[in-house]
């Protein structure tokens, strides 16, 4: 039986957050499309699978952030780091969870978490960005009641991931202003 639990941490720890990180297989493509002002989706199948691996670096490590790390029993089972963005809205940099945990609710838990910080530091909402291959992460993020707002041809251009679709969610939080 596994025993969460979800706690902030110092600077000193945050490369705990690094055994959480693994690579995931790529198995379908978001096929996205924009009708009548709205984003949609649907998976495609890829024709060869492979097997996708992001940078320890997340974009927020030169900025402030805060990271949450979920343990069972004290071993690191999933991450989040967020931080507060220009908009008003915390950004979700990233969300991690460690092989042996993913589909046991890790992530959700992380992104409820989130969710309580931001609304903490009175932020107007969530937001986050994917790629249109992580078909997972898109799946998550709409579980958790986040919108399909955009996408980004053109973000990964001059990098190794070239090719790929930058996907971005949005969840606004109900105007208590």
């Amino acid at each position: 039986m596994m025993h969460f639990r979800i706690v902030r941490l110092s600077r000193e720890r945050e490369r705990e957050r690094e055994s959480c990180f693994g690579p995931f297989q790529v198995t379908e493509r978001a096929k996205l499309r924009y009708i009548a002002g709205k984003w949609s989706w649907k998976p495609m199948p890829v024709s060869s699978p492979w097997l996708k691996h992001y940078p320890v670096e997340a974009a927020s490590d030169g900025m402030e952030h805060v990271v949450f790390l979920c343990e069972d029993r004290g071993e690191p089972a999933g991450q989040v780091t967020l931080c507060m963005w220009w908009n008003h809205f915390a950004f979700v940099d990233r969300v991690d969870v460690a092989p042996a945990y993913r589909r046991k609710g890790v992530a959700t838990m992380l992104l409820q978490r989130a969710k309580e910080w931001a609304r903490e530091q009175n932020a107007r909402g969530l937001f986050t960005q994917t790629q249109d291959i992580n078909v997972p992460a898109m799946l998550l993020y709409e579980k958790c009641g986040f919108s399909l707002c955009g996408i980004d041809t053109m973000l990964y251009y001059n990098s190794p991931h070239r090719g790929e679709t930058a996907v971005f969610y949005y969840l606004l939080f109900p105007n208590d202003y």
